[in-house]
């Protein structure tokens, strides 16, 4: 987490192993790391934005990998 101003900025990570077809990959049994970044902005002690970019084709590439 890094907090600069009124800005947050959060870098998240997950992991997952479809049980299927997953966002047209063929089911492999491979499993997948998912990096995600998160930026929200604060006004008055609220969060007034946020914003939020996962690499899904990242994902896709690492369960298409031979």
């Amino acid at each position: 987490m890094l907090v600069s101003g009124n800005q947050v900025t959060i870098r998240g990570e997950a992991t997952g192993t479809p049980a299927g077809e997953f966002m047209g990959a063929p089911y492999s049994g491979k499993s997948f790391k998912l990096m995600s970044i998160d930026v929200h902005t604060l006004e008055g002690g609220k969060m007034i934005r946020s914003y939020r970019i996962e690499d899904w084709m990242g994902a896709v590439r690492q369960l298409t990998a031979k």
